[in-house]
């Protein structure tokens, strides 16, 4: 078993308007990626780009429990994130988009973490090795994304709440590691 059989790796981070420039207006985190399961490629350099802070969420939530396909009412890996929703009690965000991502089947037994694409592709390994290239991944995304303090979020109550929800959810599955 080793960490070849699931890679996930940021190869280019942009925002949406990708002009080279910090859009402040831009709240979420964009770019291509590769990722990799046991053989299968499902995202790579030719693929479309993708909302990489909603898929650093979601698998920060994966961290920790089980994953199967449409448990977050979006893909694992969205094409975009239109809509930060919270949740009635507020300890999660909702995220839609639009009708395009990457999905997989993620289990945890036994230390070891288990993905299955929607092709049937299965690839395991250690759970430790999983939350290092996960932390990697949002590590990145963070760096990039700079302080969300400093982005400029539009001043209505919904897409407020919804933003404030998404990084107090972030930042409390990565303290909780």
């Amino acid at each position: 078993m080793t960490n070849q059989e699931f890679k996930i790796e940021i190869l280019r981070q942009h925002w949406l308007k990708d002009d080279g420039l910090n859009d402040k207006a831009d709240l979420c985190s964009h770019g291509e990626l590769f990722l990799k399961i046991g053989n299968e490629i499902l995202s790579d350099s030719e693929s479309d780009s993708w909302c990489l802070s909603a898929t650093g969420l979601y698998l920060l939530r994966t961290l920790k429990q089980d994953y199967t396909i449409g448990d977050f009412d979006n893909y694992l890996v969205p094409c975009c994130g239109h809509f930060m929703i919270p949740n009635d009690e507020k300890d999660y965000v909702l995220i839609y988009g639009c009708n395009n991502g990457i999905d997989l089947n993620i289990k945890h037994e036994n230390g070891i973490v288990e993905f299955t694409t929607e092709k049937g592709t299965k690839a395991k390994i250690p759970i430790d090795m999983y939350v290092n290239q996960v932390i990697e991944f949002t590590n990145q995304i963070e760096q990039f994304y700079g302080n969300p303090k400093d982005k400029e979020v539009p001043n209505d109550e919904f897409t407020q709440n919804g933003f404030r929800q998404f990084w107090i959810e972030w930042n409390d599955l990565k303290n909780s590691l």
